[in-house]
C-alpha cells in the first residue's frame, strides 16, 4: 500500500456497510411511497437503488483491483476502479435526466400525500444517505470509483433534502412547486460533479498524460543529467489515479553497462521524486533513432 493512502481493505468494509444501509433505505422508501402515495418517496427510492448499484460496482472493482497480476493480466486488475468510475458516471447522467423529467412532471401534475407516513420515511432516508456519504468521505479522495459512488450519495442526500422539504411544504403550506424546483437544483449539482469525473476517467482510459506532468518539462529536466544527450519517443500515461508510467528512449554517452545502469537509477529517482512516476521503461541508445526529435510519438 502506498504511504499516506487509505487502507483498501477498510474501504471494502465501509463499502459493504454502505451497500447494506442503502438497501435498507431503498426498501423502506418503496414501502412508504406506495402506502403514502408519495411520488417523491418513490423517486428517492429509485435514486437509492442506483446508489446501491453504484456502491456495488465500486465494491467489486476495489475487490478486483486487490487481486495480484497474472500472466494474462500483467498490469493486474487495478484499472477496474477506473472502469467502475466510468460506469458510475454514466449513471450520474441518468440520475440527472430522471430528476429533470420528474421535476417537469411534478410542476404540472402534483399528487396528494399521506403526510404522517411520507415525512418520517423521508427523514429516515435523508439520515441514511447522509450516513452513507459520511462513511465514504475519506475514501472518496483516494479512488475514482469511490468518488463517483460518493457523488451519487451526496446527490441523493440533497435529493432527500428536497423530498423532505417538498413533502413538508406541500403538506403544511401547500407549496407544491418547491419540490420540483429543488429537484432541478439537485440535477444541476449532479451534472456539475459528473462532467469532471467523466472527463478524468476518459483521459485515463485513453492513456492520456498524467495531469500533473508536463512532457516538455520532464524531457528538459532529464536532458540535464550527465550522460544524457537526448530524450525522445516519450510516452506518459496512468494506470489509475495513483500509478503513473513513463516510457522513452535515451541517447547516452555512457560506454559501459555499469555506467548505463547507474544512469538508469538516477533517471528513475528523478522520475519518482520530482514527477511522481514510479514505473518507467527506458531504452538506451548511442545515437538518435528515426523520428527521435519528437516528444511524443503518435
Amino acid at each position: 500500500m502506498t504511504p499516506g493512502k487509505s487502507n483498501p481493505h477498510r474501504t471494502v468494509s465501509l463499502l459493504s456497510l454502505s451497500v447494506a444501509l442503502n438497501t435498507g433505505i431503498f426498501m423502506a422508501e418503496v414501502v412508504g411511497g406506495l402506502l403514502s402515495g408519495s411520488l417523491a418517496l418513490l423517486s428517492d427510492a429509485l435514486h437509492n437503488l442506483m446508489d446501491t448499484f453504484s456502491l456495488l460496482t465500486a465494491f467489486f472493482a476495489l475487490r478486483l483491483a486487490l487481486r495480484t497480476r497474472t500472466p494474462r493480466k500483467t498490469y493486474g486488475y487495478r484499472r477496474a476502479e477506473v472502469l467502475a468510475a466510468f460506469v458510475n458516471t454514466l449513471l450520474l447522467f441518468g440520475v440527472a435526466a430522471y430528476l429533470v423529467w420528474e421535476a417537469a412532471e411534478r410542476f404540472f401534475y402534483p399528487s396528494p400525500l399521506w403526510l404522517q407516513l411520507a415525512l418520517p420515511v423521508a427523514v429516515v432516508g435523508l439520515l441514511g444517505n447522509f450516513g452513507s456519504a459520511a462513511l465514504l468521505f475519506s475514501a472518496s479522495r483516494e479512488s475514482l470509483s469511490i468518488r463517483s459512488a460518493f457523488v451519487h450519495l451526496v446527490a441523493d442526500t440533497l435529493s432527500s433534502c428536497a423530498v423532505v422539504l417538498g413533502i413538508g411544504m406541500a403538506g403544511y403550506l401547500g407549496w407544491m412547486w418547491l419540490d420540483p424546483l429543488v429537484g432541478l437544483g439537485v440535477a444541476v449539482f449532479v451534472l456539475w460533479e459528473a462532467f469532471p469525473l467523466f472527463g478524468k476517467t476518459i483521459h485515463i482510459l485513453m492513456q492520456g498524460t498524467p495531469p500533473h506532468v508536463q512532457p516538455e518539462i520532464l524531457k528538459r529536466r532529464l536532458e540535464t543529467v550527465a550522460g544524457v544527450e537526448n530524450i525522445h519517443h516519450l510516452h506518459l500515461w496512468s494506470l489509475n489515479e495513483r500509478e503513473h508510467y513513463a516510457e522513452f528512449h535515451v541517447v547516452t554517452t555512457c560506454t559501459t553497462l555499469q555506467e548505463v545502469d547507474v544512469l538508469r537509477q538516477e533517471i528513475a529517482a528523478i522520475l519518482r521524486k520530482e514527477f511522481d512516476i514510479h514505473h518507467s521503461t527506458i531504452q538506451f541508445e548511442c545515437q538518435l533513432c528515426d523520428n527521435g526529435d519528437l516528444i511524443v510519438q503518435e
